[in-house]
Parts: C-alpha cells; sequence; structure tokens
C-alpha cells in the first residue's frame, strides 16, 4: 500500500482519495449518514461535506472511486455522484478542488480497486513480486502470478499469455464474449437467427468436434433448430386436424389463465372452466413472471383481444434470455445464461417434430428414446421426458382412443435449445404444461425456473424417469446433487 503522513504527525496511515483520521480533536467528531456511527478512519464527500467509514457498507460501489483516486482527486458518495453540477460557488469554493466527476460502472468491484492499488494477484490476492514471473490483463489491468493455481490456464496457456501483451484475464473475457478461453465460441448461433438473440456454443473443456452424442445422431452443426414444434408426419398432421384450437372470441383471459381445463368431448372443443373458485385466476404477474406451478395454463393467442404487450403472452413470445449451449466436465453439452433469472421466468420451450407414439416405435426410436418427450400434461399434471413403457387402463380428462392417440416430441435431429438441458435430481427448471393455440392434447412444454439462479449457473430440470420402468436397462445419474437418486431408469 501507499502510505502517507498525517498532516501535522500523527503517524504513517494507509492512502485514498481523501481517506483520513476523522477524530484528531474530541471535537471534530463526525457521524456517518449511513450507520449513523461516528467515524474515526473514514473518507469525505467533496460536494456534500458528510464523512463516511471506508467500508463497503457505507460506501458502496463509491468505497472503489475513493481507492482509484488514491488522494490525487477528489471524492464523493453515491448520493452526489450522479450529480455532476459543482455546488453553489462561493470565494472560498472557486479555490478549492473541482467538483468531483459522476461515478462510472468500471468501478463498480471496490476489491479489483484495491487489488490495482496494491498490485496484487487477481487469482490468490497475495502481492506481486516484479522478480517472479507474471501476467497481466490488456483489459482490466490486473497481475496474475503466472501459475495455473492463480490463471485457471494450463502450463502451455500460461506460457503463451506470458508472451502476449494483448492477453484477457477470464472475467474480461467472460463479459465480453460470454467465454473465459479465447476461442471457446465454436458456433456463434446454433438457432441460425431462428430466436431473437443468439445462442452460441461455447466450448471451454477440450477440442472435441461437435456432435450430439448418440450413435447415428448428425452433428449439431448439421441440426436443424425448431423455436416451434413442427407437424410432418403424415398420420401426426391427420391428428392435428381433429384437434380443436382455443377460441375466446375475442376476449383477452389475462386474469383467467387458470381457470380452465383442457377440452373434453362433452365440451365440443371448448375449454372447461374449473369448478373450484379459488383455483382460477391468472398466471403470470404483470412482469411476465409465472406465480405458481400448475397441471395446466392457457394463454391469450391469435384469438384473444389483446396485444403483444399482454402478460399473458410469454411462452408464445418466444426466448427472451441470454442463453449459451456450453460443453460440461463428463456431461456432455449443458445450457446456462449469461445473466441471473428470477424464479418464475420462462427459460425456453422443448420443441421438435410431433409424432404419434407408434410411428416413434415403428421408426426405431424405442432403442433409443433420449429426445422423446410425452404430451400428456392434461392427463397427469405434469409432463414426463420418456413415454410410457406399457400402455396402462383409461385415466385422467379422457382416455386415449384411437381417435386421440397419444402424442409425443422428437428432438434428436431438430428441436430447440432446450433438448441440451442436463437431467438432475436437484432441477433449477420444472416443466410447465402451456395451452396456447390449442384447447386439447397438444400444449407446449414450457421450462421455467424453479428458483432464483446464478448467471452461468447450469440449467437442468428433472426428466421425470421412472426407476425401474424399461425392462433390463439402467442408466447412471451423473448429475452429482446432494440428493442424487444414482439412476435415471
Amino acid at each position: 500500500l501507499v502510505l502517507c503522513a498525517e498532516p501535522g504527525g500523527g503517524g504513517w496511515e494507509p492512502a485514498a482519495a481523501l481517506m483520513r483520521r476523522r477524530c484528531l480533536r474530541s471535537s471534530d467528531v463526525g457521524v456517518c449518514p449511513l450507520c449513523r456511527k461516528v467515524v474515526e478512519y473514514g473518507v469525505c464527500c467533496a460536494a456534500c461535506g458528510g464523512w463516511f467509514h471506508a467500508t463497503e457498507s457505507c460506501c458502496g460501489e463509491a468505497l472503489a472511486d475513493a481507492f482509484l483516486r488514491s488522494g490525487r482527486e477528489a471524492w464523493c458518495c453515491l448520493n452526489c455522484a450522479p450529480r455532476n453540477e459543482p455546488p453553489p460557488a462561493t470565494a472560498a469554493a472557486s479555490e478549492k478542488t473541482p467538483a468531483p466527476a459522476a461515478l462510472t460502472a468500471d468501478l463498480a468491484s471496490w476489491r479489483h480497486a484495491f487489488r490495482l492499488l496494491a498490485d496484487a494477484c487477481g487469482g490468490c490476492g497475495r502481492q506481486i513480486q516484479l522478480a517472479r514471473r507474471h501476467v497481466r490483463c490488456a483489459q482490466c489491468d490486473l497481475a496474475f502470478h503466472a501459475s495455473e493455481e492463480c490463471t485457471g490456464l494450463s502450463a502451455a496457456k500460461v506460457e503463451g499469455a506470458c508472451s502476449d501483451a494483448s492477453w484477457r484475464c477470464p472475467t474480461c473475457l467472460l463479459h465480453e464474449t460470454g467465454c473465459t478461453v479465447p476461442g471457446g465460441v465454436i458456433d456463434e448461433d446454433v438457432a441460425k437467427g431462428k430466436e431473437t438473440r443468439p445462442i452460441p456454443i461455447i466450448n471451454e473443456v477440450d477440442e472435441e468436434p461437435l456432435d450430439v452424442h448418440l450413435p447415428g445422431r448428425s452433428a449439431i452443426t448439421e441440426f436443424e433448430y425448431l423455436p416451434q414444434v413442427a407437424w410432418r408426419h403424415k398420420r401426426a398432421i391427420e391428428q392435428r386436424a381433429r384437434v380443436p384450437l382455443a377460441d375466446w372470441g375475442g376476449r383477452c383471459i389475462a386474469h383467467e389463465a387458470c381457470s380452465w381445463l383442457p377440452a373434453t368431448d362433452a365440451s365440443r372443443g371448448r375449454p372447461v372452466r374449473r369448478e373450484e373458485e379459488k383455483s382460477g385466476g391468472p398466471a403470470y404477474n404483470n412482469e411476465r413472471f409465472l406465480l405458481y406451478a400448475r397441471d395446466c395454463i392457457f394463454e391469450c393467442n391469435s384469438t384473444s383481444g389483446c396485444d403483444e404487450s399482454c402478460f399473458n403472452r410469454v411462452v408464445g413470445r418466444g426466448i427472451s434470455l441470454p442463453l449459451q449451449v456450453f460443453k460440461t466436465v463428463g456431461r456432455g453439452w449443458g445450457v446456462r445464461s449469461r445473466n441471473p433469472i428470477r424464479a418464475g421466468t420462462f427459460v425456453c420451450e422443448y420443441t421438435g417434430v410431433m409424432l404419434r407414439d407408434e410411428d416413434a416405435e415403428a421408426a426405431g426410436l424405442e432403442v433409443d428414446d433420449s429426445y422423446l418427450f410425452n404430451l400428456d400434461g392434461e392427463e397427469k399434471g405434469q409432463v414426463a421426458k420418456r413415454r410410457k413403457t406399457s400402455h396402462e387402463g383409461p385415466s385422467g380428462v379422457d382416455a386415449r382412443t384411437q381417435d386421440n392417440p397419444e402424442l409425443c416430441v422428437d428432438a434428436s435431429r431438430t428441436g430447440s435449445v432446450a433438448r441440451f438441458v442436463n437431467h438432475c435430481c436437484d432441477p433449477n427448471l420444472f416443466v410447465q404444461s402451456v395451452f396456447v393455440e390449442y384447447s386439447r392434447h397438444v400444449h407446449r412444454i414450457a421450462l421455467f425456473a424453479a428458483r432464483d439462479i446464478l448467471a452461468y449457473e447450469e440449467l437442468t430440470y428433472d426428466y421425470g424417469y421412472v426407476v425401474g420402468s424399461v425392462q433390463d436397462k439402467t442408466l447412471a445419474c451423473l448429475c452429482g446433487a446432494a440428493n442424487c437418486r444414482g439412476t435415471l431408469v
């Protein structure tokens, strides 16, 4: 640390912008405006004259500004920082230091600023010795010891960083590109422009070529992205012609999205109103966050009298989060978000090619149906990724018949970013059945945040597999959760 002598004696003190000992005399005692406690060591705001403790709790993000100014310039608190106007001019004030500039966004981390001032390692926090080999980020100016522990790089990449004047630390790379290693973005957009935001493919683990893990499957580069379910098989198209549409007759159902059940034969294709009055009400709040999980909900569609700004249009609007497909360690490809996600946020929709269940079996997909998703949420109150392996008796709203066969979504060769989301026994996402265009059988398979999720935390949901449901087959679970069941099937 740079040290300076306190005026009038009293020893040496750490230097920062106007950071001085406040209690030189008992008559000079000041009180911090934030914590209302006496300030002994603190910083003085040049705009309002208030004294603040030199801590993050009292100065907040402005503490980084104090360290970076290091006594050379005036400092101001967060209340005064946004104000660029100088205080009322007086004869005495005109001779003082000019009014401080507004706080800038790059001073958000006071720890980063302190390490710059002390020339400490950005990895271990110990001081950088000029005699030892180190690397310095060309963007944030933080220094790191030239070791694998401090930089997080392999020995070969550390050697390359020592001779590269344009080297950037993983944090700066992450903020700029969403990836912690140079060249880690191997595909700019897996969606090929079909979503409102690009979805890059990130590989920070190895140099393995893009493939989808399963034998006989096409590579990701040949993977067809579908923002919505596609109807391509002849028998599935014939089935769609018999599925009733959800016609609201020009009425917005934002405040009754949970008041309806799927249509039945008796209702002639119209949704059935729930008998329980407490079960109704809206599905989302005004910010489009799901209020709570339900067996099924209905959204406004083209037959409603509202426009796209209606808060009951969420799944139908598509993906709005900055998602990434990234390579995990030992579990194939996964999905994460560059931004934090609040609980109840719509994340993505599971899409693919719509199939009748018997057509999927005839095509041989029963051998490995990892990308098949049942479309029976209206019967079970939930949807399961693996289709049923045995045909049980009738149950639910209507028994499946030849006119109403079971449907499933196949995302083996076509689909959305949701087909890359991994399983976890303690997931942070959950599946919600959402009816948009149709009133029966055909609903959207939507993934919502089950809790608040950190930025770059892997997104997972429970596949809903039933252990022992597939004869003579077991599949180990690699989620690593504390409550991991050990096996998927």
